[in-house]
């Protein structure tokens, strides 16, 4: 694993506790885990002692230090004839140099007297440095150097300060330099705010939190060790799978596996070992799982010696490579070594190393009690490339019950692949179609449904049930994932009816318009036919269908899970990965105030092969309608400026366009676009983007004394909507006469339909409205400015202010230091004592454009535009103060 030389980040008690005053001798050792930065503190260190006027000696981990040479004494030398010129030209410490040199030989170190002299060479060299200036030894890993003790004592008692770092491991090999030193400095796992300092510095971008969850998922206890994290983010991104979007450092494809990088002293532990460490880990690994018990059957599978593989486990386990538990079962440290050995070995050594320990097992005759579930989790691993064998196939649905759910399909896929030609496969097949599905794993589904048509050969023959399930699941597949039904999965699925699944699929990708009943009648007749019986409820929980407000917004915004959940119900599952998963958290994060997830996900959308062209659209409008609230302007015009103004959605797009040049001061620009853009798509336009574009409408004409335009916007409304239906037609009509007329009525019924539908900003704007004309306001606009900080909202939080103030309602005491960062508040107190940007930027070590990047959403908190109305506000403070 390569060493990354930067600012160590946080250890800010680490690093004090190294500064050192020169009042006495001190040797202190800094211990730590590989990786934990101790080259990184120790190099800030240095730079300390030499602004500080001390004479360093660095002993670097790259400096020579043979195996014979037990104290070190030629990197010493090193170090010091390196420094000459600053330690001083005195004879006697030239004339001590070339002593040490003249003893410093292997053969010195063969005689005990030898060694001796060459020990009190070495006391009297550091003991003639240092007489003009103060002199620093700092050492790192010392634990290359054979006895480090007898090295760095000598430079202890002269005086000298001495820095040596070490392995933790190491420390508790050599119990006297602990007990030499004066002080030990043990590097633990970085803390929260270490991490995001350290992942932004290396990064150069913020992380999106996706990306974040992905490496902490894979790197497990490692994600906190500096080393590992910063070498990990260098393969990903030397891979091409690290790109920067929406002002984020993004990870493509966050949902695959991340191995460790090349080099890393896991991996390389590993290699020690060849293939019995190869094997060890594959199988650690894998679902199937490995303990100790099943080492004689692992050394029968593949020739090699159980006692080596004995001695490979101590290894690895005291590596840190693998860990035991107390029933003796072997797991990988961590997610990320698991992939990285496996990938290297590819699937056809991991498979092939199952179907090994199957046959073994098979072959020996000896799967009873412990050693039956130890086969079956084997032959499901082996997959295909253990041969058909049918009585397997009641061996592993028997044991799946033991299993968990996670590894449920892996045994019904296999069971299916062993099983004999007739009734049995069919069921199975159906099985897997069903629990595939259950289970969200589309790419798997839409795999399996190729090799069933792949199975039954050229003229495949399907009864009508297959027809209609395989149809289902190349078609629900397809969507899923992004890629249309392969030609030939759909010929052999001929003939299909013209409104079943895979015609839906064909209107899905051709960019039609979402209609539940379309989609109903495509796959409910052959779901609650086929599979509603109740030998299909197996594994199922009952989930609560979706609400119809979400059912309505599914369809209008192209989200296909709740429309999905209405239709098929609980055999259905939101799933995890793919455009549709992706996309689904775009807008179940706008719709439920979780924006910051929204936001990432919108990020991943954009980096996803084949998202919905017109969902990846209304994706970015709805994050750059987000970013504007959230006072991240930059980032919001990025957003709408991918978005053409001739697309898809323009009305959706207007009402984001016209949100931000209202808010910044263009009043009539905004209302003349979006009046304009609504007559030239009237007849056309898109829903809901229309319904959104008139209410922002109404509001601007109201709010800046436009009455009659108001009224224009009404009347359209009214010709458009019916305030006596149901859904988004009612609560827009209602708004909108609310917003024109002051009725209360009006405007108390569409804030109930508001909060029926579960939009967030929508509810927030509803409760300011009815606060603004309510005889007790404050409980709406407390709602409203606790709807609006939760969301992250600041800009909306500032309206809210601004409104309660007008009304004279102040708003609860609350800490409002909970709603900043540490470095939050650090630019706050900067700003309040006359310190300029750059200022700021030299005293928190960041970048001038940083700074002001950090004002502009500290303004957007403060409500304020400029730094004097940002030092005087409460950020910071205990109590929102409304001024009179």
């Amino acid at each position: 694993m390569a060493r990354q030389r930067t600012e160590p980040a946080g250890r800010q008690a680490e690093l004090e506790a190294l500064r050192w005053d020169g009042r006495r001798p001190a040797l202190t050792v800094v211990c730590g885990a590989t990786g934990s930065g101790k080259t990184t503190l120790l190099a800030r260190t240095c730079r300390e002692l030499r602004e500080s006027g001390f004479v360093v000696l660095e002993v670097t981990r790259t400096a020579e230090c043979p195996d014979w040479d037990l104290f070190g004494a030629q990197a010493l030398l090193g170090a010091i004839r390196e420094q000459f010129e600053q330690i001083g030209a005195d004879p006697r410490v030239v004339e001590s140099i070339d002593l040490v040199s003249r003893l410093c030989t292997a053969e010195s170190y063969d005689s005990p007297w030898q060694k001796f002299c060459l020990l009190s060479a070495l006391g009297t060299l550091f003991g003639r440095i240092g007489a003009h200036r103060p002199v620093a030894l700092v050492v790192d890993d010392a634990d290359r150097i054979p006895q480090p003790m007898l090295a760095l004592a000598p430079v202890h008692r002269a005086g000298h300060y001495v820095v040596a770092s070490c392995t933790s491991e190491m420390l508790g090999q050599q119990p006297e330099l602990c007990a030499l030193a004066d002080r030990v400095i043990e590097l633990g796992p970085l803390a929260d705010e270490d991490l995001g300092s350290l992942l932004k510095r290396v990064a150069h971008e913020p992380v999106d939190d996706a990306a974040r969850r992905a490496l902490q998922d894979s790197l497990g206890p490692l994600y906190r060790n500096p080393g590992t994290l910063v070498s990990t983010l260098a393969e990903l991104r030397s891979q091409g799978r690290l790109v920067v979007l929406g002002g984020h450092l993004c990870l493509r494809d966050p949902g695959a596996p991340i191995g460790l990088p090349a080099g890393h002293e896991l991996l390389t532990a590993v290699a020690g070992y060849g293939e019995l460490g190869r094997n060890l880990v594959i199988l650690s690994a894998s679902g199937a799982g490995f303990g100790v018990d099943d080492v004689p059957v692992l050394a029968d599978a593949t020739g090699l010696p159980a006692l080596d593989y004995g001695h490979a486990i101590d290894g690895l386990v005291l590596a840190g490579v693998l860990d035991s538990d107390v029933t003796g079962r072997l797991r990988c440290r961590c997610p990320a070594l698991g992939t990285a050995v496996t990938e290297q070995a590819g699937e056809d050594v991991v498979r092939g190393l199952h179907r090994a320990m199957a046959d073994q097992l098979l072959d020996t005759a000896k799967h009873c009690g412990r050693n039956q579930s130890v086969l079956a989790g084997h032959v499901a691993a082996a997959g295909r490339s253990l041969p058909a064998r049918p009585e397997l196939a009641a061996l592993l649905r028997d044991d799946e019950i033991h299993v968990e759910p996670a590894r449920h399909i892996e045994y019904r896929y296999a069971a299916w692949w062993h099983s004999e030609a007739g009734t049995v496969r069919s069921r199975l097949q159906s099985e897997v179609v069903r629990l595939l599905v259950h289970t969200a794993g589309y790419a798997r589904l839409a795999a399996f449904v190729a090799e069933v048509v792949e199975r039954a050969g050229a003229e495949a023959a399907f009864d009508d049930q297959a027809r209609a399930e395989l149809s289902a699941a190349a078609a629900l597949s397809a969507i899923h994932c992004g890629q249309p039904v392969p030609a030939f999965v759909r010929d052999a699925l001929v003939p299909a009816e013209p409104d079943g699944p895979l015609a839906f699929a064909d209107s899905w990708f051709a960019g039609e318009p979402v209609v539940l009943d379309q989609v109903a009648a495509a796959f409910a007749p052959t779901w609650l036919h086929h599979w509603s019986s109740p030998t299909a409820l197996d594994g199922r929980t009952r989930q609560p269908r979706p609400s119809a407000a979400r059912v309505e917004a599914g369809c209008a915004h192209r989200d296909l899970v709740p429309v999905f959940e209405s239709v098929l119900g609980s055999d259905y599952r939101a799933p995890t990965e793919g455009p549709v998963a992706i996309y689904h958290r775009v807008f179940r994060g706008y719709t439920d105030g979780d924006w910051a997830s929204a936001l990432s996900a919108a990020r991943e959308l954009g980096l996803t092969p084949g998202a919905d062209d017109l969902a990846l659209r209304c994706a970015r409008l709805l994050a750059a309608e987000m970013c504007w609230w959230r006072g991240e302007d930059r980032q919001a015009r990025d957003w709408l400026d991918a978005v053409p103004d001739d697309g898809v959605f323009p009305a959706l797009r207007a009402w984001v366009s016209i949100g931000f040049r209202y808010h910044t001061g263009d009043v009539d620009g905004a209302f003349e676009e979006g009046w304009n853009s609504y007559r030239v798509h009237a007849e056309s336009v898109d829903e809901p983007g229309a319904a959104r574009l008139l209410v922002r409408l109404a509001s601007i004409a109201m709010e800046s004394g436009r009455n009659h335009a108001a009224r224009r916007i009404l009347a359209e409304v009214d010709s458009r909507y019916d305030r006596r239906g149901r859904g988004r037609s009612a609560e827009t009509a209602l708004l909108v006469r609310g917003f024109v007329e002051g009725d209360p009525v009006s405007i108390r019924a569409a804030e109930r339909l508001v909060r029926e539908r579960g939009e967030q900003l929508d509810l927030t704007i509803a409760c300011q409205m009815v606060g603004r004309i309510a005889g007790e306001p404050r409980p709406w606009l407390e709602e409203a400015y606790q709807l609006a900080s939760a969301i992250g909202a600041t800009r909306l939080t500032a309206r809210t202010r601004y409104s309660m103030k007008r009304c004279g309602v102040a708003p609860l005491r609350r800490d409002r230091r909970a709603e900043l960062s540490g470095l939050d508040l650090q630019i706050i107190e900067l700003i309040r004592q006359g310190k300029t940007n750059r200022q700021i930027a030299v005293a928190l070590r960041m970048s001038a454009k940083t700074v002001e990047k950090h004002l502009t959403r500290l303004f957007a908190k403060a409500g304020c535009r400029t730094r004097h109305g940002l030092a005087t506000s409460d950020l910071g403070g205990k109590l929102e103060s409304i001024g009179a």
